[in-house]
């Protein structure tokens, strides 16, 4: 029989994956829920009220921007209250249904339920993958698929590649249908705003990344409980370092004004990765910008999981399971 399919159907067997699966669902239904009650169709009065706020809005930044001005092309002292350029907005951007309130605007909320989405499905994945091998290494179970077939790499490999086919196909299809459902609460009971080509491709990539940060979520699981030969090691590993080291350094950091810390942490790349370059140090004059790109954060995230997944199979190879 063919190993990759045996492991694949034993996957999707355990009763485990079956309740990950459900609790995905359950999350996902609570949030479409809290949407759909905390939004309603604009209506007219909605509209006038938003072109209001828009419309003062506007003055606001124009009288903003005429009185930096002035105070830079008088030299009065006032103007070094002011950034070096007056025009850091375009009035003309500042729409009414930026002042839609009550009301579900695609455009503007989607990306934040991405960022969610992306979150949620890399605890999936680790938590699937970990929970998948960390069962077999701490039952013994796979010492006796060793006697059955007799290649370490060939039997780890086949475990490593039903746990990524299967997050990653679970992981596409969830995010079509998170984002077409708010899509469609949208257009039901919302708005969905401007959406240029831009805006889509945008989005698009956003997706994708968050289904490739599933992916290197469950690779490093899977690495993380195949060398620690338990499901509980590997989520003490991840949340011992978010604790001391992602909290508590960060702690000890801004006591000692050790500034900036970001990269330092994980966690910043992993930000930078998803939801674009990272900003993170800013000169008192506007100079000096220290950023974390995405392509940065993209290859931190594919080595350390690279790294810890050849680790995994080296250390298989070699070390006694019984």
């Amino acid at each position: 029989m063919n190993l990759f399919r045996a492991e694949l159907s034993r996957l999707l067997a355990r009763r485990f994956s079956h309740i990950m699966l459900i609790g995905m669902v359950a999350v996902f239904g609570i949030t479409v829920a809290t949407v759909l009650a905390s939004s309603q169709k604009p209506t007219a009065q909605t509209w006038a009220d938003a072109e209001s706020a828009a419309t003062s809005q506007r003055s606001s930044l124009l009288q903003w921007q005429a009185n930096c001005e002035r105070a830079k092309d008088s030299g009065e002292a006032e103007a070094q209250a002011f950034p070096e350029d007056c025009r850091t907005r375009d009035p003309n951007e500042i729409e009414a249904e930026d002042f839609l309130w009550g009301v579900f605007v695609f455009t503007h909320e989607i990306r934040g339920l991405a960022v969610f989405l992306v979150v949620y499905l890399s605890f999936f994945g680790f938590v699937l993958a970990a929970s998948f091998v960390g069962a077999e290494m701490g039952s013994g179970g796979i010492t006796n698929l060793l006697l059955w077939r007799p290649q370490r790499s060939a039997v780890l490999g086949a475990k490593l590649a039903a746990v990524l086919t299967c997050v990653t196909a679970f992981a596409a299809a969830f995010t079509v249908l998170y984002v077409g459902t708010f899509y469609l609460i949208a257009v039901g009971a919302g708005w969905v705003g401007e959406a240029p080509p831009a805006f889509w491709s945008d989005l698009i990539t956003m997706c994708v990344r968050g289904v490739a940060m599933s992916i290197a979520a469950a690779g490093c699981a899977f690495a993380l409980a195949t060398l620690a030969r338990h499901t509980a090691a590997a989520l003490g590993i991840v949340v011992g370092y978010f604790l001391i080291w992602e909290a508590g350094a960060r702690i000890v950091f801004e006591i000692v004004g050790a500034l900036p810390y970001d990269p330092y942490f994980l966690s910043s790349y992993l930000a930078a990765f998803v939801n674009g370059d990272l900003r993170y140090w800013q000169g008192y004059d506007g100079s000096g910008d220290l950023v974390i790109t995405q392509v940065t954060g993209g290859i931190v995230v594919t080595a350390l999981t690279a790294a810890l997944i050849t680790a995994a199979f080296a250390n298989f190879r070699r070390r006694d399971l019984a």
